[in-house]
């Protein structure tokens, strides 16, 4: 009898989703472990991220602390050991988010008590809303700035660039790309200079000297465009507040406002100096979640933001789910292992045990999606790894 089960299981802070499933025959069990390759139609609809694990935030409300912190703040506070005020607005109240990736886009999921993206529009009210990603893009809490210095909380360290949405005066208004790497004036102008030729560095650097673009499709669409290899792409530097600038970064509500989706495309994170891409196929980031908006629909009319614990360590793998199974051959002999074929290259590991396991590649594993094994006399463990 052959038994699949499969599930997706979310860590606690400091872990990363991984998606995991298992292969059961006369005794014989798979296990593999992997972030996998998610595509995500960016519509509305929100069926296809049922097998992308969850993270949760509090369900906001008088007292309700997270981490010590109000889980719906103020964003008056920019020290690290400070405790913001609690402020009632329900626009602002994360409760679940999500992260996955395909082969060229990061995609966000967020869920709220309120309405995402709600503003007030009238003769003299101009709300503003942020759905906000933020990145540490190399691994490293040198580079980039705090959480805190822009008044989110909890705080952790690192953070180089955002991937961003403003609403603004009712409507959508921006989707764009910030990079934190200037302390001063002087680096944030030579920063800026050199990406209008489609060049970031991550460096150190704090919440207030930042740059913002919106990207293009379009060689002719934005105000800089872009030397080879991306000549076939322009940007646009934005500022908040307008004028509205819809680029490749896309969002998506439900009919009731309280989910959105939305997708960054890796191009728009430019590249290093080198010419290698920011963002890409199998780097580790860190990522953290938040929402914030301005005071007109706050009962307590007051600016207000709510941040969920980082996704710590999150490899953007190139494999989809392997979709591992064994089953025995025709003749009875031998057992068949097959796998995704959009997960060749993987390899194929066994061992004897899983106590203290001495994990052996089964050789031309990594050329193929499919093995055909002798059935031995004792128990066999098999895995799936990345190279």
């Amino acid at each position: 009898m052959i038994r699949i089960h499969s599930s997706a299981t979310t860590h606690g802070k400091g872990r990363w989703p991984t998606a995991f499933a298992m292969a059961i025959w006369s005794g014989i069990a798979v296990t593999v472990l992997s972030a996998p390759l998610h595509q995500i139609t960016i519509d509305g609809d929100f069926s296809d991220w049922a097998t992308v694990p969850s993270y949760f935030d509090p369900v906001s409300g008088p007292g309700v602390l997270h981490h010590g912190i109000p889980d719906t703040h103020d964003t008056d506070h920019k020290l690290p050991g400070d405790i913001p005020g609690y402020i009632n607005h329900p626009d602002v109240d994360l409760v679940e988010y999500k992260l996955t990736h395909d082969s060229s886009n990061l995609y966000a999921y967020f869920r709220a008590t309120g309405i995402i993206g709600n503003t007030i529009s009238n003769a003299t009210q101009h709300g503003r809303y942020y759905v906000i990603v933020t990145l540490d893009v190399d691994n490293d809490p040198a580079t980039g700035y705090p959480l805190h210095e822009g008044g989110y909380y909890p705080t952790s360290t690192g953070y180089d660039m955002n991937m961003e949405v403003e609403y603004y005066d009712g409507t959508f208004n921006t989707g764009h790309y910030l990079n934190h790497g200037a302390t001063n004036q002087a680096q944030l102008n030579a920063a800026i200079e050199e990406q209008t030729n489609g060049i970031v560095r991550v460096l150190p650097g704090t919440y207030r000297y930042y740059s913002q673009w919106v990207w293009f499709d379009d060689p002719a669409a934005g105000t800089h465009r872009l030397p080879p290899p991306d000549d076939d792409a322009s940007i646009t530097f934005v500022a908040d507040r307008g004028p509205v600038y819809q680029g490749n970064i896309r969002i998506a509500r439900s009919p009731d406002g309280h989910e959105v989706e939305m997708v960054a495309p890796f191009r728009g994170f430019m590249r290093d100096p080198e010419g290698q891409p920011i963002m890409a196929l199998g780097k580790t980031i860190h990522v953290s979640f938040s929402l914030e908006a301005s005071r007109e629909l706050s009962p307590d009319n007051a600016w207000a933001s709510d941040t969920g614990d980082p996704i710590v360590g999150y490899y953007l793998s190139p494999y989809p789910v392997p979709q591992l199974q064994i089953a025995r051959s025709p003749q009875g002999h031998d057992v068949i292992l097959s796998w995704a074929s959009g997960a060749q290259g993987m390899k194929l590991e066994q061992t004897a045990s899983l106590t203290n396991p001495a994990w052996q590649l089964v050789p031309g594993s990594a050329s193929t999606s499919q093995m055909i094994l002798p059935i031995g006399t004792g128990q066999t463990f098999f895995r799936l790894v990345e190279p």
